[in-house]
C-alpha cells in the first residue's frame, strides 16, 4: 500500500462516495474506484461492505482507517516540520483547547502572537479537555492548553502554568452576592446552570459526592458562554473554574465549602513533537501572559 491509497481510503470512509473523493482530490472517480480494489486486493481480505447507501468497514477496514490517520497526519507534521527548517517559519500553527483557557489566558496570547508573526495563521480547536488530550496525542493538533486536575499519558510532555479552582459563580447583584462566607445550605437553596462534560463537570461531581449534596441542577450544557449569559441578572448559581469569569464584570465568583481538588491550566503536546521554533515561540508567550 501506498500514501495515495491511504489518503483515498481516509477520504472515502468519511465521504461514503467515490465521487465526493475524486472532486476533492482533483482525480477522476474510475481512479478513485482502481485505487480502493487494489487497496483491498493487496491487504487480501475486504475493507468494507455497502449496506443501503453507506458504506460500513469491516474490522481490518476499521484498523486500517485509524492507522491511515496516524499515518497521514505524522506525513503532513513531518512535511511541515521540514519546511519549518528551510524556511524558519511555518504557514499554521494548531493549537487545541479546552473552554476555560479560551476565557482567560489565551485571547491575550493570541494578540501578541498574531501581533509578533503575522505571516502565521492560527488554526484552533476548542473542547473537553478529553477530546483535546486525544487530538494531541493523535497528532491533530501540535500544542494545547486545558484545564486538567491529573491524568496519565506517557506520551505528553504537561507543563502546569498556575492553578484553576472550582468557584461559585452568580450575577453581582444575586442575593448571595454580598455574603463573605457560604454554607452548603446557602448554596442548594438555589437552582443551577452547570457544565455537562469536560474536567469542570469532574471536579463538580467531586463537590458533591465529597459534600453528599444534591443540587437543583435547571440546565446542563458545554458552552460557558450560555452558562454565564444564563445567570447574569438572574438568581441562578452555576460551578465553573475561576478562569472561565476573570473578563465578565457582571458576574463575580466565591469560594466554595469544602471544595474539590484543585485544577490546573496547562499546556500539553507529544513527548517526541519536535518543538520549531515558532512553537517556542508560541509557549514563551502563554508562560508571559501568565
Amino acid at each position: 500500500m501506498n500514501t495515495k491509497q491511504l489518503l483515498i481510503f481516509k477520504h472515502f470512509v468519511e465521504a461514503q462516495n467515490e465521487n465526493a473523493v475524486a472532486e476533492k482530490l482533483g482525480i477522476t472517480q474510475p481512479t478513485v474506484t482502481f485505487h480502493l480494489k487494489n487497496l483491498s486486493k493487496e491487504c487480501g481480505l475486504p475493507l468494507y461492505f455497502k449496506k443501503g447507501k453507506h458504506f460500513n468497514l469491516t474490522e481490518a477496514g476499521e484498523l486500517l482507517y485509524r492507522n491511515a490517520n496516524k499515518m497521514l497526519n505524522l506525513i503532513e507534521e513531518t512535511t511541515d516540520m521540514m519546511e519549518d527548517f528551510k524556511q524558519s517559519k511555518r504557514g499554521t500553527l494548531r493549537i487545541g483547547a479546552s473552554h476555560a483557557p479560551i476565557y482567560s489566558i489565551l485571547p491575550s496570547t493570541f494578540k501578541n502572537y498574531m501581533h509578533e508573526h503575522p505571516n502565521i495563521n492560527i488554526n484552533l480547536t476548542v473542547d473537553t479537555a478529553p477530546l483535546i488530550i486525544e487530538k494531541v496525542k493523535n497528532r491533530k493538533i501540535d500544542i494545547a492548553v486545558i484545564a486538567e486536575k491529573g491524568f496519565n499519558e506517557g506520551e505528553l510532555q504537561v507543563k502546569r502554568l498556575h492553578e484553576n479552582p472550582l468557584v461559585l459563580a452568580m450575577d453581582k447583584r444575586h442575593p448571595l452576592a454580598q455574603k463573605d462566607h457560604l454554607t452548603l445550605e446557602d448554596i442548594s437553596s438555589y437552582r443551577f446552570i452547570i457544565h455537562n462534560s469536560g474536567a469542570t463537570r469532574d471536579s463538580i461531581d467531586e463537590w458533591r459526592n465529597k459534600n453528599f449534596i444534591n443540587l437543583a441542577v435547571h440546565m446542563e450544557t458545554n458552552s460557558i458562554s450560555s452558562i454565564l449569559t444564563t445567570i447574569k441578572d438572574s438568581n441562578y448559581l452555576s460551578l465553573v473554574s475561576e478562569n472561565a469569569i476573570s473578563h465578565h464584570s457582571s458576574i463575580i465568583s466565591k469560594s466554595l465549602p469544602n471544595a474539590p481538588t484543585t485544577s490546573y491550566i496547562s499546556l500539553i503536546y507529544r513527548n517526541d513533537r519536535h518543538l520549531t521554533s515558532i512553537i517556542q515561540d508560541f509557549i514563551t508567550l502563554i508562560y508571559n501572559t501568565k
